[in-house]
C-alpha cells in the first residue's frame, strides 16, 4: 500500500509517511430486529402458469409487497399455503424488515432446516415458521441455531404451541435458551374466508415476532400488547397462567388487549429472560464487528490498544442504551499469544434486568 513501507528500503532521499488508522476503525450498526420467515406459498402469473419463488431469499419491508412476491394465502381449512398468513400476522404486529424463504406444499423437515440455514447466511435475528407443529418446530430449531451459533451466529426461534390443555403444553418445553414457547393461539380476520377463524399457538408466534422485532434487546416484551391481535383462541385462569409460566411458557392473556404476561425462554439459568438473552447475543455480535477488521494487523501494544477502544466504545453504546448496566474490557497478548496470533479479549459485561414484580407494602396510619 502507498501509506506503508519498511526502512530497509529507503534507497532514495525522500519524505516517507506511513499512516497507521488502526485508531479510526469503529463497529458499524449491528442490526437486532430482523425475521426470519420460512413456509409454503404459490404464485401464478397472469395465465394461471406457476412462478418460480423456491431457492431465494426475499427481503421485504411491507407485507403488500410479501403478498405480491409470494401469492395470496389460501383459506385456513385447506392448510397448504401459509407464508403469507404467517407474513401478516408478523406485519400487524410491528414487523419492519423480513428475510422469507419459500417452499412447496407438503415441504418436510429437512426442506425446513435447509431453508433455515440459507437465512441463517444473512443478517435474521429471530426464526419463526407458524406452520410446523411444534414438535417440527423444536427439532427443526434445535439443529438450526446450534449450527448457526457454532458459525458464530447468535439468532433466537419463536415457537407456539400447538397443545390445548395445561398438561400438553407445559409438556411440550425443552430446555433451551434460544427458544421461546407461546401459548395460546389466537383468533383473526382471514381474508381467504372473509371472516374470524381460530389459529393454533403455532401462529401466535408469527404475531409474537413481530412485537418482539419492534423492542430494542433491553425492552421486555412482559406487559406488552400485541396490536394486531385482539382476542385468543383460549383464556387460562390465573392458576393455570402461573403454572405455565413456572413451566417457562411465554402466556398471552387478554388484559385491555393481548398481552404478554412474561418475557421468558424456555431456559432454567442464567438466560430466563429474553432480554437477557438478546442484550448478551447484542454484545456478542458488537464485539465481533469491531475485533473482525483488526484481524492481520500487527499483534502489538499499539494495535492491542485500538481494538481495545474500538470494543469499548461499542460497549459505551450499551451502557448509554440502558442495555448494560457496566462492563469492564481488557485485550492481551502474552508472547506465546503473539507467536500463535492471538490476542485475547477478557470482557466482563453487566446487562440490565427488566421489573418483573412490584412488591408494594401499605403502612397504616
Amino acid at each position: 500500500m502507498a501509506e506503508t513501507f519498511t526502512v530497509s528500503e529507503f534507497v532514495v532521499p525522500g519524505v516517507f509517511v506511513r499512516v497507521r488508522a488502526e485508531g479510526l476503525i469503529t463497529p458499524g450498526g449491528v442490526p437486532t430486529g430482523n425475521i426470519g420467515i420460512v413456509g409454503t406459498a404459490r404464485r401464478l402469473d397472469e395465465n394461471g402458469d406457476p412462478v418460480d419463488i423456491y431457492d431465494s431469499t426475499l427481503i421485504l419491508s411491507e407485507y403488500e409487497a410479501g403478498r405480491e412476491q409470494l401469492g395470496r394465502y389460501d383459506r385456513f381449512a385447506e392448510g397448504t399455503l401459509n407464508l403469507s398468513r404467517g407474513l401478516e400476522l408478523a406485519y400487524l404486529n410491528g414487523a419492519r424488515t423480513v428475510f422469507a424463504r419459500a417452499l412447496a406444499p407438503g415441504a418436510g423437515r429437512d426442506a425446513y432446516i435447509a431453508a433455515f440455514n440459507e437465512l441463517a447466511k444473512d443478517d435474521v435475528n429471530i426464526l419463526v415458521a407458524p406452520e410446523l407443529t411444534t414438535s417440527d418446530a423444536l427439532a427443526v430449531f434445535g439443529a438450526v441455531l446450534e449450527t448457526a451459533e457454532n458459525n458464530g451466529k447468535d439468532i433466537i426461534a419463536l415457537v407456539g404451541s400447538d397443545a390445548v390443555t395445561v398438561q400438553a403444553i407445559a409438556g411440550q418445553v425443552v430446555g433451551n435458551d434460544r427458544i421461546i414457547l407461546i401459548a395460546p393461539g389466537v383468533r383473526v380476520f382471514d381474508s381467504a374466508e372473509q371472516m374470524d377463524v381460530t389459529l393454533r399457538g403455532t401462529y401466535a408466534a408469527a404475531a409474537m415476532a413481530g412485537l418482539l422485532s419492534t423492542l430494542s434487546p433491553q425492552s421486555s416484551p412482559t406487559n406488552k400488547v400485541l396490536p394486531g391481535i385482539v382476542r385468543l383462541s383460549q383464556r387460562f385462569s390465573y392458576g393455570e397462567i402461573r403454572q405455565l409460566v413456572s413451566g417457562r411458557v411465554c402466556v398471552l392473556e387478554e388484559r385491555r388487549g393481548v398481552r404478554v404476561v412474561r418475557g421468558i425462554t424456555m431456559d432454567d439459568g442464567a438466560f430466563q429472560q429474553i432480554t437477557t438473552r438478546r442484550i448478551v447475543d447484542l454484545a456478542k455480535a458488537g464485539i465481533r464487528q469491531a475485533s473482525n477488521p483488526f484481524i492481520g494487523r500487527l499483534n502489538n501494544q499499539r494495535v492491542r490498544a485500538a481494538l481495545q477502544g474500538a470494543i469499548d466504545g461499542f460497549l459505551t453504546t450499551m451502557v448509554q442504551d440502558e442495555a448494560l448496566t457496566g462492563y469492564t474490557v481488557q485485550v492481551t497478548a502474552t508472547r506465546q499469544d503473539e507467536i500463535a496470533g492471538r490476542a485475547v479479549v477478557n470482557a466482563v459485561v453487566q446487562p440490565t434486568f427488566s421489573i418483573d414484580f412490584v412488591a408494594v407494602t401499605l403502612v397504616l396510619q
